[in-house]
C-alpha cells in the first residue's frame, strides 16, 4: 500500500511540474506574439507586400523585431490620402526634411 501512495505522489509532482511548465511556455509565446504585433511594416509606404523584397529601404529588417523602431517609417495613408505617390515627391515633402537645404557645397574632386 505504501508503494502505491509513493507512486501516486511522484506522479502528482511530475504532472504538476509539467502543467506549470506548459503555462510558462504559453505565457512566453503570448508575450512574443504581442511584440511581433508591434511591427509597423504592413502600414508603411515602403512596404511592397512581395516576399522577395518586402521593404525598399530596409529589406533585411522588414517584418522583424528590428523594424519596430524604424526611422524610415512613413504611414501609407499619408501618401495616398492626398493622391500623391512616393515617387511624386509629395509624400517626402510632407514627412521628411528637404534634402536640398542641408546639402553642403563640397570642393571639386581633383585627380592627381
Amino acid at each position: 500500500m505504501l508503494h502505491l501512495v509513493l507512486c501516486f505522489s511522484v506522479w502528482i509532482l511530475i504532472s504538476t511540474f509539467l502543467f506549470w511548465r506548459l503555462i510558462a511556455i504559453a505565457k512566453t509565446a503570448v508575450d512574443h506574439l504581442k511584440r511581433l504585433h508591434q511591427v509597423p511594416c504592413s502600414n508603411c509606404a515602403y512596404f511592397t507586400g512581395d516576399y522577395r523584397l518586402k521593404c525598399t529601404v530596409n529589406p533585411l529588417d522588414a517584418m522583424s523585431e528590428t523594424a519596430i523602431g524604424c526611422r524610415d517609417f512613413i504611414i501609407k495613408s499619408d501618401c495616398r490620402s492626398n493622391n500623391q505617390g512616393i515617387s511624386s515627391g509629395g509624400c517626402f515633402a510632407k514627412n521628411k526634411f528637404n534634402h536640398t537645404e542641408t546639402k553642403e557645397k563640397r570642393p571639386a574632386f581633383k585627380l592627381k
